[in-house]
C-alpha cells in the first residue's frame, strides 16, 4: 500500500494511506436482493432512513444508497406528501441499520407488516 503525507507542514513521519480515487468506487443497490450497482455517483440515489426533517441525522448510519427505482419503493407513513406517501404493493418501511457480528444489518417492514432483516453488502473497491 502506498502512503502518502497529506500535509508536508506536519511532522515528517505523519502519513496516511493512499486511497484509492472516487471513480472507482462501486455503488451498490442496498435494497433487500437487489443487485444493481454503477460506478457513477449520479446514478444512485442515497436516502436519510429517518428524514432529517423528522430528527434523523444526516450520518452514514441513517443512509441508505438505493438505485432509482427501488428509491420509489421506500414508504414512510409519517409523509403525507410526495413518493414516499404512496404505500404500493411492494413497498418497505425502512427502520435502520443494526449490527451484528456479520456485519451491517438492514431492518425493515415488509409489505405483509413483518419485521425482516438482510445482510449488508459489501462495498467493492
Amino acid at each position: 500500500m502506498a502512503l502518502k503525507n497529506i500535509n508536508p507542514d506536519r511532522d515528517r513521519d505523519t502519513y496516511i494511506p493512499f486511497v484509492k480515487p472516487v471513480k472507482d468506487l462501486k455503488y451498490i443497490c442496498e435494497f433487500p436482493n437487489c443487485d444493481y450497482s454503477t460506478h457513477h455517483r449520479t446514478q444512485i440515489h442515497h436516502h436519510h432512513i429517518i428524514p432529517v426533517e423528522r430528527g434523523g441525522e444526516d450520518k452514514r448510519r441513517n443512509r441508505i444508497f438505493l438505485c432509482p427505482n427501488h428509491h420509489t419503493k421506500i414508504f414512510i407513513p409519517e409523509a403525507t406528501v410526495g413518493i414516499h406517501a404512496v404505500c404500493g404493493e411492494d413497498s418497505i418501511e425502512l427502520k435502520g441499520w443494526l449490527q451484528s457480528t456479520a456485519g451491517l444489518v438492514l431492518c425493515y417492514i415488509d409489505q405483509d407488516g413483518d419485521e425482516q432483516y438482510y445482510e449488508k453488502k459489501k462495498y467493492v473497491i
